[in-house]
């Protein structure tokens, strides 16, 4: 049976940071990200983990977080997509207001100005850069590069990175050794445990404002076609719910469950 889904479904995928479930694990994972940037550390890896366990979603969360504050400056870049490093640098000068330049060094050395000036002012600068397993390796070297931008105590600039597990790969090589050993804090997320699952099923419930029509059995059964990936997990409740509700039911059993396994790619 296929179904087509609601727009305001209680199980989007979409990385949208108020609905996000955070586990003990995830809270360490956030814990360290803030340490880096409060402390003005320079570098995290904030998130790295496979496919589907809620890495842009963890970013946005410290985006938005950190974007609230009065004393933070933030940008973020979704998707680091640029036909050279001048581009990516122009990019994040724009976005904080830095008027582009002719040239790549009086466009750094614009950057670096900007970033004094907000340290003096008592701001923090911060960057997060998602899908970040798409930089390469001059890129990279951009970044290494921001790094350098510091005083004797704090780096002018931090910047948070979420990405692929091939992000560490890509970063632990001769070549981005230099950036590599400027790390701060590094955090992989792992799938949820079947507690966590569960919680995070209620969880999405009670953010949408309806009750948990899944049993016990039907969140078991969820868990353990999923994997404990969490866009799995949405994937499945999602198409569940909407079949319940075509259905006329109340409840979302495991039988449920079953039928959108073949329909969802897990």
């Amino acid at each position: 049976m296929v179904a087509t889904l609601k727009a305001d479904t209680p199980f989007s995928i979409s990385p949208n940071p108020n609905s996000l479930y955070v586990t003990p694990s995830l809270r360490a994972v956030i814990a360290k990200a803030r340490f880096t940037i409060d402390k003005r550390q320079g570098l995290t890896c904030a998130a790295l983990g496979d496919v589907g366990l809620g890495k842009s979603t963890v970013l946005r969360y410290l985006y938005g977080e950190y974007a609230a504050k009065e004393d933070v400056i933030t940008t973020l870049i979704p998707t680091p997509k640029f036909p050279s490093i001048f581009g990516m640098l122009k990019y994040i000068c724009s976005d904080f207001e830095i008027d582009p330049k002719r040239s790549f060094v009086t466009q750094q050395d614009a950057l670096q100005e900007f970033l004094l000036e907000q340290y003096q002012a008592d701001k923090n600068v911060v960057l997060f850069i998602d899908e970040a397993q798409l930089l390469n390796n001059e890129q990279l070297e951009l970044i290494r590069g921001l790094l350098n931008f510091e005083t004797d105590k704090h780096k002018l600039i931090q910047i948070a990175l979420a990405g692929q597990l091939e992000l560490r790969d890509k970063l632990n090589t001769d070549k981005n050794k230099a950036l590599y050993s400027r790390i701060s804090t590094y955090s992989v997320l792992d799938p949820l445990t079947a507690d966590e699952t569960a919680a995070m099923i209620g969880h999405r419930c009670e953010f949408a404002g309806i009750r948990n029509p899944f049993t016990k059995e039907a969140m078991e059964a969820v868990y353990i076609k999923s994997k404990g990936i969490p866009r799995s997990i949405l994937k499945l409740c999602a198409l569940a719910y909407e079949m319940m509700q075509m259905a006329d039911d109340k409840e979302i059993g495991p039988d449920y469950i079953e039928d959108t396994v073949g329909e969802v790619a897990v």
